[in-house]
């Protein structure tokens, strides 16, 4: 038979808890009336930071309706809830969704899952006008001397 130290250790193991929730867990489960009676309940006590951690959710829901992604979680659960919902479909249906995905992503995030957002190479515009009488200047005046001698 089971002792009890050994289910909460299975249980907590196959909940995915990591060092840091369960410092804090212990830290918070110390200043408690009562001790959590389940493994998801102590749980519960050491993940409540990580969303802490994160920027506003409704923020960033906003901000990747508008196609903003800032951070590296606004665009994953972006992504999860799919960019063109999100610039699409009412915010009654897409807002669900994204609270449906937006606390996993920040959970995988904060236990080492990497979500980088990409960088943008855009190559910018630039214009130098030909000087007069520069060499430049020279060649383009004698190739439309020649064109001109071929089209007369």
């Amino acid at each position: 038979m089971l002792d009890t130290v050994e289910v909460w250790a299975i249980a907590l193991t196959d909940l995915r808890i990591t060092g840091k929730e369960l410092a804090v867990a212990q830290r918070k489960s110390m200043s408690l009336e009562w001790p959590p009676t389940a493994p998801a309940d102590f749980l519960a006590l050491g993940r409540t930071e990580t969303a802490s951690e994160y920027p506003d959710m409704r923020a960033e829901y906003l901000a990747a309706a508008q196609g903003q992604y800032k951070y590296e979680v606004t665009l994953e659960t972006a992504k999860r809830v799919g960019t063109w919902e999100l610039k699409t479909q009412p915010e009654s249906i897409s807002y669900k969704s994204w609270q449906k995905h937006y606390p996993k992503v920040c959970e995988e995030h904060s236990q080492g899952a990497d979500f980088s957002v990409p960088v943008s190479h855009q190559v910018q515009y630039s214009h130098t006008p030909v000087q007069v009488g520069s060499e430049t200047d020279k060649r383009i005046t004698e190739q439309l001397a020649e064109l001109r001698r071929m089209s007369a």
